[in-house]
């Protein structure tokens, strides 16, 4: 087996203990692309043509090694010090493979199964975010002690990290009225804030989730083997009903049925963003617009995000309506050239 194939596993172990240890730092930034580079390395790996059970072996027995040597290096409790990990090793030590197996290993075999099929892509990306937001809503809704730690921590990181930083540079120096503003609205309203924050983790998780396994899906490429297929996405046309139920829900006289009202319309509005990005890049190929002019067109999407995001989120939902001819493609037609290009 080449040894480049193996290197694989290796890269996705080792690019998931950089999130751990950094995790606390300024590297936490790019804590998501470091998952989506974690799953694409380890979905590769499972993709590529000479993987066999020997290679499978010996990916368990290096990242088993990975996780105890960690752990009797004598610096490192030093390092989850510096990190600012409020865990102690042994906890870290429990937690870091169960850690990986769920965020990593899970979606990514499910959308390896789906890849392997030819299944449409929609069905692991959903899977991947109702699994987190039914855990985590079931742990908030009927454990009140999770919940209320879960906003007490929130609430002293806001006092920590926002208010009391704003503070201080109010006495320092003289702020923007927007900063004034929002400084005034957080100390009367810190734990208002921090219980939304709190009740907002279920559409958090999962949106991680599904922008591990979409992303996975799309940059395997990356890694040129005999299975490059690049898939279109689009959910179900009758899924909107659920969108539109949770729209309804915002006006719902409790609290419980708004939040629920406010994740559903979080997760939908990602899965419709990709959903407008397929569209569009129909509508790309249609008219055969350069790799130029859609590079610059993508660039203009991330820096007027706000207000293009949510016009690619309508041109998703309204896309179920009014479907021209010309943007819709065979998938198994553009599968099979996508396979003939990649090999």
């Amino acid at each position: 087996m080449s040894k480049s194939v193996q290197l694989y596993p290796v890269l996705s172990f080792l690019t998931f203990y950089m999130i751990q240890i950094s995790s606390k730092t300024y590297f936490a930034v790019f804590g998501i692309f470091l998952y989506i580079a974690a799953g694409v390395a380890l979905l590769a790996y499972l993709e590529s043509s000479e993987r066999n059970r020997k290679s499978d072996v010996i990916s368990i027995i290096v990242y088993t090694l990975f996780t105890v040597l960690f752990f009797i290096l004598p610096s490192a409790g030093s390092m989850i010090e510096k990190t600012g990990i409020l865990l102690n090793s042994e906890n870290i030590k429990i937690w870091w493979m169960p850690v990986y197996i769920v965020t990593i290993f899970i979606p990514v075999f499910f959308l390896y199964k789906n890849r392997v099929g030819n299944k449409p892509l929609y069905i692991p990306v959903l899977l991947s975010a109702v699994l987190p937001a039914l855990l985590t809503g079931t742990l908030l809704i009927f454990f009140e002690d999770i919940r209320t730690s879960a906003v007490s921590a929130v609430a002293n990181i806001i006092q920590a990290s926002i208010i009391d930083t704003l503070v201080k540079m109010k006495e320092t120096m003289q702020i923007p009225d927007y900063y004034a503003d929002m400084l005034s609205y957080l100390i009367l309203n810190k734990e208002s804030v921090a219980k939304q924050t709190v009740y907002m983790i279920p559409a958090a998780f999962s949106s991680i989730f599904i922008l591990i396994t979409y992303m996975c899906d799309r940059m395997k490429p990356v890694f040129r083997d005999n299975a490059v297929i690049i898939r279109e996405f689009r959910l179900p046309d009758n899924l909107v009903w659920i969108l539109i139920l949770g729209g309804f829900l915002i006006l719902a006289p409790y609290d419980g049925l708004k939040y629920v009202s406010y994740n559903i319309l979080a997760l939908f509005a990602l899965l419709y963003f990709f959903q407008g990005l397929q569209v569009v890049n129909n509508a790309f190929d249609k008219f055969k617009v350069s790799i130029f002019i859609r590079s610059l067109l993508l660039l203009f999407i991330f820096l007027y995000f706000t207000v293009v995001a949510t016009i690619v989120v309508l041109i998703g939902i309204f896309s179920i309506w009014f479907k021209p001819k010309w943007l819709e493609k065979d998938s198994s037609d553009t599968d099979k050239k996508d396979q003939d290009n990649g090999n």
